[in-house]
């Protein structure tokens, strides 16, 4: 019975994370990956800053356009407007997985690049000072 109650909370819980995102305006939002000093900061309606850390614990900044995609749960980054061909990060909406695109022998894919739980929606004024602080 306990575990029936258990099962039954967690998909209210993970069923309701997917219906909160009605909107595809994420503007205002930040998504922060803190363990691999890694954010998302969406900037308007279509535009979304890009704060990567490289293994030298170097920092940058990059504009790209985003689309969220509600029958799939996905955002989808790219170099240029809404250019499927120009994919460079997916975000899965309900575990907040990142996926990176890039080209192989068979055409473009997705590589997992942090795994669930790595990435979490904050409130946080400045966020690239925040990384930085982090270091």
């Amino acid at each position: 019975m306990k575990k029936k109650l258990y099962f039954f909370i967690c998909l209210i819980f993970y069923t309701s994370s997917s219906f909160s995102f009605q909107n595809k305006d994420l503007s205002k939002n930040q998504l922060l990956c803190p363990s691999v000093l890694w954010g998302f900061e969406f900037v308007s309606p279509n535009r979304v800053k890009v704060i990567d850390t490289d293994l030298n614990r170097l920092t940058s900044t990059n504009e790209f356009f985003y689309d969220v995609d509600l029958e799939l749960f996905y955002i989808n980054i790219f170099s240029n407007e809404n250019n499927i061909r120009d994919r460079k990060y997916s975000i899965e909406l309900n575990s907040l997985r990142v996926d990176i695109w890039t080209m192989t022998g068979g055409g473009f894919t997705t590589r997992e690049m942090f795994p669930n739980g790595k990435c979490e929606f904050v409130k946080i004024n400045n966020l690239l000072l925040y990384i930085e602080n982090l270091k």
